[in-house]
C-alpha cells in the first residue's frame, strides 16, 4: 500500500462530527485495519477505547478518570483529565518532553 493505515487514531467529538466519527469513520478505520480507535467526548469528559478484533472494532473500555493506555503503541499512556483540562494537559506534555 502506498499509504498504509495508521495503527492508532483518536477523534474528538463535537455535535457536528459525532455521527460521522461513530459511523462512517468507525467503519472505515476498522475496514482498513486501524488497530485502535479512541473517541474523546469533551462534553462528557470521557474517552472510549475500541480495539480491532478481526475486521471490526470491539469496545475495550470507557474512562472518565484515571489513565488510558494504548494497546498498539507501547508506552503511550495519558491521564484522562489531561485530555480535557488545560493545566493537566500542560503538566502531561511537560512530563512527556522531559
Amino acid at each position: 500500500m502506498k499509504f498504509p493505515a495508521p495503527d492508532y487514531v483518536a477523534e474528538v467529538l463535537s455535535s457536528s462530527t459525532e455521527q460521522n466519527n461513530r459511523g462512517v469513520k468507525f467503519e472505515d478505520y476498522s475496514a482498513h485495519g486501524v488497530g485502535e480507535y479512541w473517541v474523546a467526548d469533551a462534553q462528557r469528559e470521557e474517552v472510549e477505547k475500541h480495539l480491532l478484533r478481526g475486521r471490526r472494532f470491539a469496545a475495550a473500555e470507557t474512562l472518565r478518570k484515571g489513565s488510558i493506555a494504548s494497546t498498539v503503541i507501547a508506552g503511550f499512556e495519558v491521564r484522562v483529565g489531561a485530555l480535557f483540562h488545560r493545566e493537566a494537559n500542560l503538566k502531561a506534555l511537560r512530563r512527556l518532553l522531559a
